[in-house]
Formats: C-alpha cells, sequence, structure tokens
C-alpha cells in the first residue's frame, strides 16, 4: 500500500466525521451520527505529510499495532515524533489544521463533537463568552478518555442500542474533560452538585412523554431546562435518580408494554411508536428490563 501523497496548492485535507470519507486519507468501519457527535471506528492510510482539518473537535484512541508518527501543531514551526501505542489518544481542535506524517495504516475509534456543542459547554460551564481553544495533544494516555472511550466502543458495536441522549452524555462529559484538561484557559467548570427546581423538571419530563417517539437529544433538553448539556444531565439525575438517557428509555419500554397489551400493532410498529430505531432495538431494551422479549411477553398474554 503506497503512502498518501499531499494535494496540489493548499496541503490541507478536510475530514468530516459525521459522513463517509470523501478522501483517500482514511476509511471508516463502524459509525454512529448522533446528530451534534459521532463515533467512528477506522483506519487511516500511510501519509507523507501533510495538514488535516475537520469540523469537529475530535478525540481519536489508538487500538493497533505501535507506530511512529511525525508531527506539528497549527501554532508551531516544532517538528515532534511520537510513538503512538495502542490506548494512546490523539486530542485536536479540527479548525486548527496540524501537519502529520506516518508510514503505518493505524486502526482507531473516535468521538467527534461539533464546535457548536463543544462551544456550548465552554460558554456554560466555564461561564465564558468567547471562543475556546484546545491544545493538540498526541499520544498522550489520558485515564477519563479511556474510560469514556471504551463506553462509547460499547455503544458502536450494539449499533447504538441506548440511543442519541447516551451518545449526546458520554460526549459533553467528555468535552468537559477536554476544555479542562486541554484547554488554554485555567478556569474550572462550575461545580453542580444540586438537581433541577421542580417547575423545570416538569416541563422536561412533559416534553418527553410529548415526544417520545422522536430522536430526543440532550442539546434539545438542556435548552428547555436553560443548562449546559453536561449540567442538565448531571442535575437530572441527581432529581431522579437515573440518566436522562435511562429515564427516557424506560418510559419507551413502559409505553411499549402498554401497546403490547393492546393488540392493536405489530411489534415492528409499536418499536417505531414508542421511538426506539428498529425492533431489534426495543427488543434488546425491552428484555433487560422485563426479563422477557415482547414476543414472549405478548404470548404470555394468551
Amino acid at each position: 500500500m503506497g503512502s498518501i501523497k499531499p494535494p496540489n496548492g493548499d496541503d490541507a485535507f478536510s475530514i468530516d466525521f459525521k459522513s463517509t470519507p470523501k478522501n483517500r486519507i482514511i476509511a471508516f468501519r463502524d459509525h454512529l451520527d448522533f446528530g451534534t457527535v459521532a463515533f467512528v471506528r477506522g483506519t487511516s492510510r500511510p501519509i507523507e505529510g501533510f495538514r488535516v482539518r475537520s469540523p469537529q473537535v475530535t478525540v481519536a484512541i489508538h487500538e493497533s499495532a505501535t507506530y511512529r508518527l511525525d508531527w506539528r501543531s497549527a501554532d508551531s514551526d516544532r517538528l515532534r515524533s511520537s510513538e503512538i501505542s495502542r490506548g494512546h489518544a490523539h486530542v485536536g481542535d479540527g479548525r486548527l489544521p496540524f501537519w502529520f506524517r506516518s508510514r503505518a495504516s493505524p486502526s482507531f475509534f473516535a468521538i467527534a463533537m461539533d464546535a457548536a456543542f463543544v462551544k456550548q459547554l465552554w460558554e456554560m460551564e466555564f461561564d465564558r463568552a468567547d471562543d475556546f481553544e484546545l491544545n493538540t495533544a498526541i499520544g498522550v494516555r489520558d485515564p477519563v478518555i479511556n474510560r469514556i472511550g471504551l463506553l462509547g466502543r460499547e455503544e458502536l458495536s450494539e449499533g447504538g442500542i441506548n440511543g442519541r441522549l447516551y451518545g449526546e452524555s458520554l460526549s459533553a462529559a467528555l468535552g468537559v474533560h477536554l476544555l479542562r484538561q486541554y484547554g488554554t484557559f485555567s478556569r474550572l467548570p462550575a461545580i453542580h452538585k444540586g438537581g433541577l427546581a421542580s417547575g423545570p423538571l416538569k416541563r422536561i419530563i412533559e416534553h418527553i412523554n410529548e415526544h417520545l417517539q422522536d430522536e430526543l437529544s440532550l442539546v434539545e433538553l438542556s435548552r428547555i431546562a436553560k443548562l449546559s448539556p453536561h449540567h442538565f444531565a448531571t442535575a437530572f439525575k441527581v432529581s431522579t435518580g437515573i440518566s436522562p438517557h435511562r429515564y427516557v428509555i424506560e418510559r419507551r419500554i413502559n409505553r411499549a408494554r402498554d401497546l403490547l397489551l393492546r393488540k392493536e400493532k405489530t411489534i415492528s410498529e409499536i418499536a417505531v411508536a414508542v421511538g426506539f430505531s428498529s425492533q431489534s432495538h426495543l427488543t434488546v431494551n425491552f428484555r433487560r428490563k422485563m426479563g422477557v422479549t415482547p414476543r414472549k411477553f405478548r404470548q404470555s398474554l394468551d
């Protein structure tokens, strides 16, 4: 396999992790798009050396054999060389192209977040009105990134079984960590220990019940509560005892059970009616909570 050569003219490639790559740099094997964030597993080609940009803030965790990566950040002329091993992570704001070169074809898992998603965390968690800045970090060992990455990999392998709310919740926690650990500003985020006030909590629950069949997002719910996504997820769990995504799944299962009792819809129709992306996703979540599949549950009523 030959190395990819830099493009003519501007030596920068653009990679959008929310869509199928339109270049020869990387190939996606698995891909989940949650709207504001994406989970991706892929492979990079050998590269002779050029700059890469992206509309997302991305964390990529290396998953294959150790290799050598030469790189240079957007704000420096200093060429660095790093030995990248399994579990090492790359952190970068794709709006600031960085240069790199590699003779390997490494595999990776990545969480990519829209810059607007991270900016909302920046504004509401750190009380900032300006734009955020992240330092490029290559080949870091970061336990927080690895823990969140493990959960993200599981969700990707299961085809997004827990839905958009879960994917965005993981990404919000990751985004706050990146701003705190790799941001150029030293202010720590506010510590939120309390739950939601009764009024906002009531509005959130009413919105969930009214839109249970829709693809609910953490950003959408946090706006109703007038909180950042991360703060909202934390406060909601304090108030209810469970995370937003788990609350929504339980409400969907309860509504699915009611529809199964009526025997008016097929199981696939019920899955769509309560907001699951497929019958298989309903089946897995229903069995986790009820101990039986929807089909077995319906058969037991006869």
